[in-house]
């Protein structure tokens, strides 16, 4: 008794909750990959109609979601091969959810949705047709794989880019399945498979507790849509999970096992320029790690081998290209680092594109991500290992502050991240010492400045939307009037285009208004949209946006919101044959944008009629509010619930219905806007 008494008073609490803590932590994380697979089944659920078969993969993976969500308390429990058994079932018909939901996609959109995966294949096609595609214009890659406008990647100057901007990697891949015959959506299945690859090394590796977080981090709707939707990204993704894999133990690894993490990783650059940016701070923690005895020798060698191996790995599939035309591949492959392309993202720039924050110098953001970069190196090098656990995540920041800082930048090194943080030591703990306070105050210090001179520097231009012209009941926008205020000393040259929730579209054609605007002078521009792509819904919202090429600026109007009332026709349906000659009373209703009723009285609504039938428009013959029959549109107006009444009536039957619509109209401009839903009627005798 009394050595069982001295045991328990040696049992430490935290011993003792340690296992039940993670049972726990286990049971959590293991009933949300349940809820993932239900929100799987519920998301093919959706696109039974267009592919009826996805009703099997619907039931399976909405069945397995509750069974693995009602095991998920027990499963911890279960004995080991019950538990691989489970693991396996998993994962497998994680594939079949993803492979499912992309083929579902492209059936129903089977368009590129960017320019850079259409370049990557057609480049894949001329370099079998025997044609560099290094220094060659690859628009016709754009008709090619159905590319829209707002897919192009545009210049400050108005310009679509149109040259090769990656390494060959990015295009090579596709040459082994093109010369297997395999030709349509050959990106989207690859883009597709590389993130499935990545998800299954990742969730192979992982450990029990951690193999959930890996199916909830597959099924994200940001990375199955970038993998359909044309981010090439995903490419190199399973190629940076293996380098990231147990990195910190290269220094101590001889022959064949010291190869294959830096040949991963020049794999990995040689798609995307975007693991170059971690190539700094993997080779300090390499060379950090080989130390021995305090010398740097070991590492610093260490760190040579693994730069040596990943260049190799980078530069063999290039060295055709660089030996044939050097300079246009060098151009290729440095063209997104040094275009004037235009600012778009979701990192700091938004402030520019929406709150109108700086925007006088697009350079000042370039010099910031520099900084930034720079800062987060010398820090990672001077307080190592303190940074060891976000090697691989640390250029997510430097471009978030980039002027072109998209959402995959982000979070495309994530999968990288935690694969390092499964299978690295961590870093421990330690006081910090002067020296390390000091990097990270100077560090920031510099940031802080960069930071300001970025948000600081005020757009050139003063714009201001004067009118617009739409396209009537198709609701869009097409020609804009603006004035334009130079506020600088110097001539500018600005270049138009409309942001569009974001979306900056192809740029605007002027119409008239001078291509150089001198210091302080003001001048009006009459735009118009380039094409139905670029022609902002009157019901969204948009702004007018001007680059200069020169000076890399970026200024814009005010957002132009339309005025938020719709009409609402009461009642929204008629479900059966009306009597021809029978009398139908309509009421519009004038709502906000949360449809709560506007109490305004002398608003004129408008209700149009018209006949779509199967050869074309025809025009109805509907008699409203006691006009002659077939008049369109016909106003009344408002009383004081903001209501105004219609007395409908056919005088003859019609072979098809006659729909009708009502709307408002905009005092100032005279455009419509504010439709109603539209409502049919079938005038029968």
């Amino acid at each position: 008794m009394a050595r069982l008494h001295v045991a328990s008073q040696m049992t430490s609490p935290s011993v003792v909750t340690a296992p039940y803590t993670a049972r726990r932590l286990g049971w959590a994380l293991w009933s949300l990959a349940g809820v993932t697979f239900i929100l799987w089944g519920l998301r093919l659920w959706g696109y039974g109609t267009i592919v009826p078969l996805v009703a099997v993969p619907s039931v399976v993976l909405v069945a397995w979601g509750l069974a693995l969500f009602a095991l998920s308390p027990h499963l911890t429990r279960q004995s080991e091969s019950l538990r691989r058994w489970v693991y396996t079932v998993t994962l497998v018909l994680l594939a079949v959810a993803l492979v499912v939901w992309a083929y579902s996609q492209v059936v129903t959109a089977p368009a590129y949705g960017t320019d850079e995966m259409a370049f990557d294949q057609y480049a894949a096609h001329l370099l079998l047709a025997g044609v560099n595609p290094y220094g060659r214009s690859l628009a016709a890659a754009f008709s090619r794989y159905q590319v829209s406008p707002n897919g192009y990647t545009w210049t400050l100057s108005g310009r679509p880019v149109t040259e090769l901007s990656y390494p060959a990697q990015a295009f090579l891949v596709y040459v082994p399945f093109l010369l297997m015959g395999w030709h349509t959506q050959v990106a989207v299945g690859l883009n597709v498979a590389a993130w499935l690859a990545g998800l299954v090394i990742l969730y192979l590796r992982a450990p029990a507790t951690w193999k959930p977080l890996v199916v909830v981090l597959g099924s994200l709707s940001v990375y199955i849509s970038y993998a359909v939707g044309g981010v090439t990204d995903a490419l190199f993704v399973p190629f940076l999970v293996l380098a990231a894999r147990e990195w910190d133990h290269y220094p101590k690894r001889r022959g064949w096992a010291a190869v294959w993490s830096p040949l991963w990783f020049g794999c990995a650059m040689g798609i995307k320029q975007t693991p170059w940016l971690i190539a700094p701070f993997l080779l300090v923690g390499i060379a950090a790690e080989g130390r021995e005895n305090g010398r740097w020798r070991p590492g610093i060698l260490a760190a040579a081998r693994y730069a040596a191996i990943s260049g190799a790995a980078f530069l063999i599939p290039n060295l055709p290209f660089l030996i044939l035309q050097p300079k246009d591949w060098l151009h290729g492959i440095l063209l997104p680092l040094i275009a004037p392309t235009v600012p778009d993202g979701q990192g700091l720039v938004t402030l520019s594109l929406f709150l109108h924050v700086g925007g006088g110098s697009l350079f000042a953001f370039t010099a910031l991500s520099v900084l930034v970069l720079l800062g987060l190196w010398v820090v990672y090098a001077g307080t190592y290992p303190r940074l060891k656990l976000w090697t691989f995540l640390l250029p997510s920041f430097a471009l978030f502050v980039a002027t072109r800082s998209f959402g995959s930048y982000l979070v495309m090194l994530v999968p990288a991240t935690l694969m390092s943080w499964m299978t690295t030591k961590s870093g421990g703990r330690r006081a910090w010492t002067v020296r390390e306070r000091r990097l990270v105050v100077g560090a920031a210090v510099v940031t802080a400045g960069g930071l300001a001179a970025a948000l600081g520097i005020p757009s050139p231009l003063t714009m201001t939307l004067l009118s617009l012209h739409t396209t009537g009941q198709l609701a869009t926008v097409d020609q804009v009037r603006v004035a334009v205020t130079n506020r600088t000393r110097r001539t500018l040259s600005p270049h138009f285009t409309a942001d569009i929730g974001g979306t900056l579209t192809a740029f605007w054609t002027v119409l008239q208004g001078p291509s150089s605007l001198p210091p302080h002078a003001t001048a009006d521009y009459t735009l118009a949209a380039p094409n139905f792509y670029a022609q902002p819904a009157i019901a969204g919202g948009f702004e007018m946006v001007a680059f200069t090429a020169r000076t890399k600026t970026i200024s814009h109007t005010v957002a132009y919101v339309p005025n938020t009332w719709h009409v609402a026709l009461t009642p929204d349906a008629i479900n059966h044959p009306v009597a021809y000659g029978a009398l139908i009373t309509l009421r519009a209703q004038i709502l906000n944008r949360l449809d709560q009723p506007v109490h305004v009285s002398g608003i004129p609504i408008y209700l149009g009629q018209i006949i779509y039938a199967q050869r074309g428009l025809q025009y109805g013959e509907a008699i409203i509010n006691g006009s002659y029959p077939g008049e369109t549109p016909v106003a009344a107006t408002t009383n004081a619930d903001g209501q105004a009444t219609f007395t409908i009536r056919d005088l003859q039957p019609e072979t098809d219905p006659v729909y009708f619509e009502a709307n408002l109209v905009n005092n100032l401009d005279y455009y419509p806007y504010g439709y109603s839903q539209i409502l049919p009627i079938r005038f029968m005798r």
